[in-house]
């Protein structure tokens, strides 16, 4: 029961953006919205949410990234009217910007800041509890240190973005992509461990990241990919990412651009 509404909210209770008095401050200007009365205002006067809920007073301010792009919003409600004023406002607004800096921390502890895949820390702290069985892939970049030699590491660094963009563009909800270090990937593709299913996703993944007929300086950027299944192979990440590096080493000596399914074949 929310007492403060006087309506009970049962769990998993969602509303629709496009029935909420946010969807104002996330679909417009993005500007912080003060309501003190919502039956006669023109916005929210027809809203199933206000008679519902019998709301009356409303105040909501947007949660933006540092990079601008918004979040989400904070906000409060009334079944009262007049109870919020601009005081209320700063006061959220300040807590707006307190969740902004937690969610900027969260996300380097997290996200890789380059490519925006997920990092080293996260893929070790979250492999055991998140994935039962699956496919791992780690992908080395050929001739990158060619490229940082040559053009810079500006235009390395564009390369790197360019691959996790790529990288992402096959992967299902149920995957992860992870930027390991330098020019060095891993996906974890959960539940899928068919041979027939992996050869097919490598093989689009080494088509794409290979192509950069279009990229503004000549390069010649491969990748060369090592496999290894779990349980089948190991459950723990550090020997299993052993065993891929094996097998992308085998992919290396085999000419490079090309996967190889660990256990390696001689």
């Amino acid at each position: 029961m929310d007492k403060g509404l006087g309506s009970e909210i049962e769990d998993g209770f969602t509303i629709d953006l496009r029935e909420s008095y946010c969807q104002q401050i996330f679909l417009g200007n993005g500007e912080p919205l003060l309501i003190n009365d919502a039956f006669h205002h023109p916005f929210t006067s027809h809203l199933p949410l206000t008679s519902k809920l019998k709301i009356q007073s409303y105040i909501g301010v947007p949660i933006f990234y540092q990079d601008g792009e918004m979040f989400g919003t904070l906000c409060a409600l009334d079944n009262r009217p007049d109870r919020f004023s601009n005081a209320d406002m700063d006061l959220l607004t300040k807590c707006a910007n307190l969740i902004t800096y937690v969610i900027e921390l969260e996300k380097k502890s997290t996200f890789d800041s380059l490519t925006n895949l997920y990092n080293r820390s996260y893929l070790y702290d979250h492999f055991e509890s998140s994935f039962n069985q699956g496919t791992i892939l780690l992908l080395d970049l050929d001739g990158f240190k060619e490229v940082n030699d040559n053009y810079g590491h500006d235009v390395g660094d564009t390369i790197l973005n360019e691959v996790g963009i790529r990288i992402k563009m096959y992967l299902s909800d149920h995957d992860i992509a992870v930027r390991l270090g330098g020019d060095e990937f891993v996906i974890i593709l959960n539940d899928v461990i068919e041979e027939d299913k992996i050869n097919e996703l490598t093989k689009r993944l080494i088509s794409s990241i290979s192509n950069w007929n279009n990229f503004e300086f000549k390069v010649n950027i491969t990748v060369s990919i090592g496999v290894v299944r779990f349980p089948q192979d190991g459950l723990i990440l550090k020997t299993l990412l052993k065993k891929a590096d094996n097998a992308m080493y085998e992919a290396k000596k085999s000419g490079k651009n090309r996967c190889v399914l660990y256990p390696t074949k001689h």
